[in-house]
Order: C-alpha cells, then structure tokens, then sequence
C-alpha cells in the first residue's frame, strides 16, 4: 500500500497507532485488495475527507465501476443515515410508518457492481455515519452473501481507521 505513504507522512507521531493501522488494516486484511481498498473509499467519503477519497480513487486498485459505486453507496448512506437514524431516534410509530419518499433507485443496480460489493461500501459507510438501522441492514445482507465474521470484521477496522485518519488530517491541515 505504497500509495499511502503521502498520507501517512502527513499523521503526526501522536496519531502514531492511526498511522501504523492505516498499513495494517488494508493490507492484512481477510478482504480482497479491491474490497479492501473499496471500504475505505466509501469510509472517506462519508468521512469527507478530499486527500482520502483522493489517494485511494487514484490508487490504481479500483476500477472506474468500483470507484463510481464507492462513491455511489457512500452519497446515498449520506441521506439514508440521516433518515434512519431520525426516524429510530424520534421513536414515533406513525412516523415509521410513512413512506420516505427518498429517491434511492442506485439500489436497483447495485452502483453498477455486485450486491455484495455495493452492500459492503454501503456498510463501510453507514458505520461512518453511525447508523445502527443500516449498520444492521447492511451487515444482515452481507451475511447472506456468504461473508465471514473475520470479513465483516474487517470491513469494520477499515471504516474506524478511516475515520479516526480523517479526523487527524482534519485537525492538521
């Protein structure tokens, strides 16, 4: 993970663990690169973090199909935690059960990549967002995709070292 080392240049010595996680969590991961690398361009995103985002769409990992459904499942876990997360915290049952009237067609393709890898960006981004509701929705689906906890586990290490890394270079520029 080569392609990181900017990134990691940037992290000072009191972030020394994010910056040692960074490496690890991707690389030593049960994830295939591409998956791997896919979680935490969808992490970045809902993390807002433009040199992340940037450093892994430019990695050379992700096809342009990859990168757009990152994207794609990050921007729509923007609206959708929102919404969930008023609608658990509201705690009204009338309200729940009213149509969101939100345009969520994305799904209907899957960003345009498998249902597994869609599921997983969105994962990746909802436990950004803290969602409880889509955090359970996505990981459920996962499950039945045939992921292993080790996978889903993963999946979970990439989002927090994403966002604790966003957060540092946040504090630092």
């Amino acid at each position: 993970m080569e392609f990181l080392n900017p990134i990691k240049a940037l992290i000072p010595d009191y972030a020394k663990d994010v910056r040692l996680n960074l490496d690890g969590v991707l690389a030593r991961s049960s994830l295939s690169p591409a998956d791997a690398v896919g979680a935490a361009l969808a992490a970045a995103f809902a993390s807002k973090s433009a040199p992340l985002i940037a450093a892994f769409r430019d990695s050379g990992i992700l096809s342009s199909e990859e990168t757009e459904a990152a994207h794609t499942a990050a921007a729509l876990m923007g609206m959708t935690n929102v919404w969930y997360s008023y609608l658990d915290m509201a705690d009204n049952d009338e309200l729940k059960t009213l149509p969101a009237q939100l345009r969520m067609n994305a799904y209907q393709n899957h960003g345009g990549v498998d249902k597994r890898r869609f599921e997983l960006y969105a994962l990746a981004s909802s436990i950004v967002g803290k969602c409880r509701f889509c955090i359970s929705a996505h990981y459920a689906v996962l499950q039945q995709e045939g992921m292993s906890s080790s996978e889903l586990r993963d999946i979970g290490r990439i989002a927090a070292v994403i966002n604790a890394t966003a957060q540092v270079l946040a504090a630092e520029a």
